[in-house]
């Protein structure tokens, strides 16, 4: 197709530049940035990935949350498990040659994000000049959206989300080289296609929708028939035959959890109505994000995001949004215009995020949309491309450019401002529930955050009323959800720091009911003992030796093998003239410990 002279008429070269340029600048103050959200479960807990080089077999062969499962004494939580090891294997060989560097680990998602800018760019330049006028400036000016577009904050942001970096950076390689494959057929284009291909399988599912796209992109590119486009696209068949095959070698074949949470089953609590009415409101969440990116939050569970019925106007005009959307694509792909390929894109990879296939875990998510976010800039690049050419000709570029740049720093304005929300758990917690306000999680998140910041004051003179701002979150999160573990395990964290130890136990004793694989029962149950025992002997030295041994008594009730709290206790009981109860209370300090310090002398006290 004839090319009209380009808008923006500079070398490729530094549309390059300026592409990686503006990717650096977006993200650089990540830098600074420290773990955050799921770093912990994918890295910091994860001893494969502890283990660097040696860890990458077992990488290789497991479920890429196997060690968070066991380390919770958990089964996995989602139908398909999860096989996604390429990000992992980076992780290794990053703790291998840096440790836990939290700044060497940003600096990489930072480079992954210049690359992925990239290949939008070359992959848009191989298709675009050819079938569009003007396809050179969309190429540009749809990886300069793509670069700058504040959704991207958390991926980009967050250590954990490289593996959607490395999904789309692969498949814009796949699928340029099997482009540049099928016009040369170079065996060399084809082996870099397939092994991309592969490689972005493991890093995400993602890559499973260019089973549809590439005879799609096929079809549409070469002007050819579906048949034809089909089987030239049977080569990479076969490597997504060889990856499920690993995948279900790794994992065994799908299943449910047997104990079901609304935290990774987002519409538990909803019928199969409001299910499919939420799940496309959701599709309408994406889309205003995607035009409107304020507020970002990284949580939007249950139940920020209220159970929907078809009484509700928001959810036809979505899902008539959408049906123009695909009617727009199918018409698009009948006339084998190119621009049904971005928007195919987009709909697919909104597909494999939606809920409608199988249950991801998570009801909506920014870092979700990353994918799709590729084919929405691309038509509005479109838009905004023909939209200029509606200007007098000395006009265009001027125009176009000054709306980029207005577009960039507001961007930038945004960006650089959630980039610091991301900074650590505590920014980014106690920051989003102001936004999320009715997000179990986000409540859950914030509430231990108050409570472990208290451990960081000198002045603890004020640490009791940010405990309790804590527990204001947490209690928040229990009323929406009275299943939520996570909550009540928390407050009875709060609550000890208050030394409010039955309200504590209160908590955890729902927890025992309700998660009995808890494995920080013991400990948790410990340190109970030990505040009771603090309590008990706090009144003793107040004279109050009833209450006293009402506090140690419900101490031993907690933690049974607590030699102090049998021996202080019997000394209460020894201070109340109880003898026979102080004999019996040091008896048991015996058959702890034979030898704890000074208990024969006692035991002498109370003989018989």
């Amino acid at each position: 197709m004839q090319e009209d002279k380009a808008l923006f008429n500079f070398p490729v070269r530094t549309k390059y530049l300026i592409l990686a340029l503006l990717a650096f600048c977006f993200y650089a103050n990540t830098l600074a940035n420290e773990y955050t959200l799921d770093d912990e479960a994918v890295i910091q807990q994860n001893d494969y990935v502890q283990m660097g080089f040696r860890g990458i077999g077992k990488l290789l062969v497991s479920d890429s949350y196997e060690n968070y499962y066991r380390h919770y004494n958990s089964n996995q939580n989602l139908s398909g498990g999860r096989y996604r090891p390429l990000s992992l294997l980076l992780f290794a060989v990053e703790h291998q040659l840096w440790g836990e560097s939290a700044f060497m680990r940003h600096a990489v998602n930072i480079l992954l994000y210049m690359i992925c800018v990239l290949s939008v760019f070359r992959f848009l330049r191989i298709i675009l000049p050819r079938r569009l006028p003007r396809g050179e400036d969309i190429a540009f000016v749809s990886a300069l959206l793509f670069a700058i577009h504040p959704i991207h904050t958390e991926v980009a942001a967050s250590i954990k989300s490289s593996d959607e970096m490395l999904s789309l950076l692969l498949i814009m390689l796949c699928l340029g080289m099997g482009i540049i494959y099928r016009v040369t057929k170079k065996t060399g284009a084809l082996a870099t296609s397939l092994a991309a291909f592969f490689l972005a399988l493991l890093a995400k599912e993602y890559a499973l929708t260019l089973l549809f796209l590439l005879p799609l992109l096929f079809q549409i590119h070469f002007g050819e028939g579906m048949a034809r486009a089909v089987r030239a696209s049977l080569p990479w068949l076969g490597v997504a035959a060889i990856y499920l095959a690993l995948r279900f070698a790794s994992l065994s074949f799908p299943h449910r959890s047997a104990v079901p949470d609304i935290l990774n089953v987002p519409y538990l609590y909803a019928t199969p109505i409001q299910a499919l009415a939420s799940k496309i409101i959701v599709l309408g969440k994406y889309l205003l994000l995607l035009l409107l990116t304020y507020p970002l939050a990284y949580d939007y569970g249950y139940a920020q995001l209220p159970y929907q019925n078809f009484g509700s106007p928001a959810v036809w005009i979505t899902a008539i949004a959408y049906l123009l959307i695909i009617y727009m694509a199918i018409r698009w792909w009948r006339k084998k215009n190119i621009l049904a390929f971005p928007v195919f894109f987009f709909l697919l990879n909104l597909l494999m995020v939606s809920n409608f296939i199988i249950d991801i875990g998570a009801s909506m998510g920014e870092r979700l949309v990353f994918h799709s976010s590729f084919g929405f800039v691309a038509i509005a690049a479109t838009a905004m491309v023909y939209g200029g050419g509606l200007l007098p000709v000395r006009m265009q570029s001027r125009a176009l450019g000054a709306v980029l740049i207005v577009t960039a720093a507001l961007a930038f304005g945004e960006t650089y401002t959630r980039n610091k929300d991301w900074k650590n758990n505590f920014t980014l917690f106690t920051g989003d529930v102001l936004k999320v306000p009715n997000s179990v999680k986000a409540n859950d998140n914030a509430g231990a955050q108050w409570i472990n910041y208290c451990e960081s004051l000198k002045d603890t003179s004020g640490s009791d009323s940010i405990a309790r701002k804590g527990l204001h979150y947490l209690l928040k999160a229990v009323s929406i959800d009275s299943l939520d573990v996570t909550g009540y395990m928390n407050l009875g964290v709060g609550y000890c720091k208050l030394i409010l130890p039955d309200s504590a136990k209160y908590y955890w004793d729902k927890v025992v009911r309700l998660f009995p694989g808890w494995t920080q029962r013991a400990a948790s149950y410990h340190t109970l003992g030990q505040i009771f025992l603090y309590a008990g002997t706090r009144y003793g030295q107040h004279g109050d030796y009833s209450r006293s041994v009402y506090e140690m008594k419900r101490g031993t009730q907690c933690d049974p093998a607590n030699a102090d709290l049998w021996f202080y206790l019997g000394g209460t009981y020894y201070n109340l003239a109880r003898f026979d109860s102080a004999r019996y209370a040091w008896d048991r300090v015996r058959q702890i410990n034979s030898s704890y310090p000074n208990l024969g002398a006692w035991l002498d006290k109370v003989k018989e």
